[in-house]
C-alpha cells in the first residue's frame, strides 16, 4: 500500500480525521498528505523535538500549518492537541509521524482512535515504535 493510500483510505478515508499528513520521522520529509495538507518545516522539528523533550510543546502548545494547539497530552509516542472544538493527533513510530487533524464534528476519542490504531498496525508491519 502506498503512503497516499494510507492517507486517503486509513485516516480521511474513514470520516475520523479531517486532513491528515505522513511524514519521516529523519527530516521531517513528507511521506503524503491530504490535499491542502500543509505542516512547515519548522513545525516538524517542533514535533519531532516535542516526543524527546515535551515539556517544550506542553508550554508552547503544538503548531500545525501556523495554528496553534492547547498541548494535551505529550510522551514519546503521541501528541494531543486541541484549538477550540478542533484538535490535532500525533503519532510516532521510528520511521514515520502521522499528523491528523480533526474537526467540531468529529469525536476527539474518534480520532485518536484512528490515528493510534494505523500506527499500531505499522508497528506490526516492522514500522517499530520507539
Amino acid at each position: 500500500m502506498s503512503w497516499q493510500a494510507y492517507v486517503d483510505d486509513n485516516l480521511v478515508g474513514t470520516g475520523f480525521v479531517t486532513q491528515a499528513g505522513i511524514y519521516g520521522i529523519n527530516g521531517g520529509g513528507l511521506w503524503a498528505a491530504s490535499p491542502g495538507f500543509t505542516v512547515q518545516p519548522n513545525e516538524i522539528q517542533e514535533i519531532i523535538t516535542g516526543f524527546s523533550n515535551p515539556d517544550a510543546i506542553r508550554a508552547s502548545g503544538i503548531h500545525i500549518n501556523g495554528t496553534k494547539y492547547l498541548t494535551l497530552r505529550a510522551d514519546d509516542r503521541s501528541i494531543y492537541g486541541k484549538k477550540g472544538a478542533t484538535g490535532v493527533c500525533i503519532v510516532k513510530t521510528t520511521q514515520a509521524i502521522l499528523v491528523a487533524l480533526y474537526d467540531d464534528k468529529i469525536q476527539p476519542g474518534a480520532c485518536t482512535k484512528v490515528v493510534e490504531d494505523l500506527a499500531d498496525y505499522l508497528i506490526s508491519v516492522s514500522y517499530v515504535s520507539l
